[in-house]
């Protein structure tokens, strides 16, 4: 009897292996598709950062390059104190954050905006303007933007006190 019991177990477990392999096959094949499925869009996905990096840093080369201007039209430029408020309201900027779009100080822009007569500035600063002349709003404010970030917090460093003697 024990025989009869092992061969009818073995024969048992060897059907319903059988029954489980057909059952699963389908789900086996989909399986195997999905598989392939996602190492296809691993290797696309991988393609499309590399091509995002390389986008990323030649517009950021763009964008960090500075506004080169023709020296006659540095010449023809006219700048007043109205111009550059006119300016800055425009491009709905505060004076700091002209400032940092120019690349100048709060108080160099707060200058120019109560100095009476035409403005005299040199060949950067005057490039800046000028090339800000030609941006819009939403382009001043995205640059700004940029440009914060760029820039890494100033590390406070605290001085000792002086002794008395």
């Amino acid at each position: 009897m024990p025989k009869l019991a092992e061969v009818l177990r073995g024969e048992i477990i060897r059907i319903s292996r059988r029954e489980a392999r057909v059952a699963t096959a389908g789900i086996r094949e989909a399986k195997i598709r999905l598989t392939k499925t996602v190492a296809d869009l691993k290797r696309k996905i991988a393609k499309l950062q590399g091509e995002n990096k390389w986008l990323v840093a030649a517009e950021k080369k763009r964008l960090a390059q500075k506004p080169q201007i023709a020296p006659e039209t540095s010449r023809k430029a006219r700048l007043t104190s109205k111009g550059v408020r006119r300016l800055r309201r425009k491009l709905g900027l505060s004076q700091a954050n002209f400032a940092k779009l120019l690349g100048a100080s709060t108080q160099t822009v707060h200058m120019w905006e109560t100095k009476e007569g035409p403005l005299r500035l040199r060949g950067n600063t005057l490039a800046s303007v000028l090339s800000a002349r030609e941006m819009g709003a939403r382009d001043a404010k995205r640059r700004i933007a940029e440009l914060e970030t760029k820039k890494p917090g100033r590390k406070v460093v605290k001085r000792k006190k002086a002794r008395r003697r």
